[in-house]
């Protein structure tokens, strides 16, 4: 029987930030694989590279300052950091997509739960405000 190949897998990834004071090694060699279906937690104390390894993956780490000096990033077992930004920017939002921490840049609390995920629907699947609705409870 074949195993099938992890969903999400990180091998041996390096962040770095270059800044006149020097280089921070923000996420320095991280590996870890994700299968369809399962859930990890990345937990440290802050400042040891969660959000970066999160805005690695996504590929939106600001460069300059920062930079992904090498590694893979496997999902589906396409290397995002080898694909073109266009194709990048088809994946995240559809395929792959991050909440983050920040309130004022995560969930909105003027619209409910369910609109924010209607409105990804809208987006990225082109379906209609009824559809994208619908989909939310099937």
């Amino acid at each position: 029987m074949n195993t099938p190949s992890p969903l999400l897998h990180l091998n041996h990834l390096k962040t770095h930030f270059f800044t006149v004071e020097g280089t921070a090694k923000a996420v320095d060699d991280v590996s870890f694989s994700l299968n369809k279906g399962e859930t990890i937690g990345l937990v440290g104390e802050s400042g040891c590279g969660k959000s970066v390894t999160a805005l690695s993956i996504m590929r939106l780490v600001k460069d300059p300052p920062g930079k992904i000096v090498s590694g893979e990033i496997l999902f589906d077992g396409t290397d995002l950091l080898q694909i073109p930004a266009s194709r990048m920017k088809s994946i995240r939002g559809k395929r792959i997509a991050m909440i983050f921490q920040e309130p004022m840049t995560s969930l909105n609390p003027v619209y409910t739960i369910g609109d924010q995920i209607a409105e990804m629907l809208l987006v990225h699947e082109n379906l209609s405000k009824k559809k994208a609705g619908n989909a939310l409870w099937t």
